[in-house]
């Protein structure tokens, strides 16, 4: 009876090792990691289906904010986006990694969602080769520590977003466009194939770097306050509309339009 017993135990807690050793490859510290092997097999989130896109729908947690991070880099050989964002209130932290079209142009999206109310970030690695590189339509969404470049527009967000840290560079379209009441601070947008960064109504677009794009460094709405910013070089222009709020730095002169 006593051995039966100490058997039974060595079973149950070599089962709930593996359990929570399973658990860990999947989630650690309540963060889903992704990766090209798990894109593969598909099942990182409920409805999610092998090979890419990755689609991230938190299901019966959709009102719960989930946090996602790359454990590598993940690339497509296809035409398609490689991460859809299907629910609010998601994190993708790339970790450092890259995100790319291994063909010559992709006419999908890095990483897509129009969720309305998004509240979706995606921060910390690299977006390349596609046609949006980050392309976050909802509202209060948040772009922070990204570089977005050989894509056609770099970064793009809906609403009440806040683009931060961020780099957009040799993007054959714009590198930044943001909605209205955005906040854009802290980026550098260079040598783009339109504007360097646009952005709509109500927005504060405050200490950027934008140069060498061939449209307009600033393609402001009217009402937009830009400070801070030092814009040289655009083939374009300087500055389109807008209220400047000072500081600014334009071909070298603090006169700016």
């Amino acid at each position: 009876m006593t051995y039966d017993r100490l058997t039974h135990a060595f079973v149950a807690g070599l089962l709930a090792t593996t359990v929570a050793l399973a658990g860990r490859a999947h989630a650690v510290d309540g963060v889903i990691e992704i990766n090209q092997a798990r894109a593969v097999k598909g099942g990182i989130t409920p409805g999610d289906t092998p090979g890419l896109p990755v689609t991230i729908s938190t299901g019966t947690f959709a009102n719960e904010p989930m946090s996602f991070k790359l454990t590598g880099p993940l690339s497509t050989s296809t035409t398609g986006n490689v991460i859809d964002i299907l629910s609010p209130h998601v994190t993708v932290d790339l970790n450092g990694f890259s995100i790319s079209c291994l063909l010559v142009s992709c006419s999908g999206f890095g990483i897509s969602t129009t969720v309305v109310n998004g509240n979706v970030s995606v921060v910390n690695g690299t977006v390349r080769g596609f046609a949006e590189g980050v392309s976050l339509l909802g509202a209060t969404s948040r772009i922070e520590n990204v570089r977005a470049t050989g894509n056609v527009i770099g970064l793009r967000t809906g609403s009440g977003a806040t683009v931060r840290n961020s780099a957009a560079h040799l993007n054959t379209g714009d590198g930044i466009v943001v909605s209205n009441s955005c906040l854009v601070s802290g980026n550098t947008a260079t040598t783009n194939g339109g504007d360097g960064i646009q952005a709509g109504a109500g927005s504060n677009v405050h200490g950027n770097t934008v140069s060498g794009n061939t449209a307009f460094g600033l393609n402001l709405t009217a009402g937009v306050g830009y400070s801070q910013n030092v814009i040289r070089d655009n083939t374009g222009g300087t500055v389109d509309s807008g209220v400047s709020a000072g500081l600014n730095v334009c071909n070298g002169s603090t006169i700016c339009p």
